[in-house]
């Protein structure tokens, strides 16, 4: 009788060590998929906020643009208003310099 509590005993502690190496190789299988989720996980939101990053500074170059143009047309605009009133005063400038040369060479 005691041989066979002896074997039961033994039994028992090798089915207790049957069960924690299967509860180590579960713990173990179920840490590597928490952590191959995580990663998957981490590589959509990484994508994500480079597709967003990605259409920020889509949106930022477009607006950057127009204004760009906005300026360059206002600028042109501007200047074209400049040349204009410049060309208005084109003839009354030659009349004073020609006269100022005759006026000049005529006292000498």
């Amino acid at each position: 009788m005691f041989t066979e509590e002896l074997t039961a005993i033994r039994e028992a502690e090798q089915q207790a060590a049957d069960i924690r190496r299967s509860i180590k190789i579960e713990a173990k299988r179920m840490i590597e998929a928490a952590n191959a989720q995580a990663e998957k996980l981490l590589n959509e939101q990484e994508a994500k906020a480079k597709e967003i990053y990605d259409s920020l500074i889509a949106e930022g170059m477009n607006e950057a643009d127009a204004d760009y143009k906005d300026a360059m047309e206002k600028a042109r605009l501007e200047a074209e208003a400049v040349a204009k009133e410049a060309e208005k005063n084109k003839a009354k400038v030659i009349d004073f310099i020609v006269e100022r040369i005759v006026a000049a060479g005529g006292n000498n």
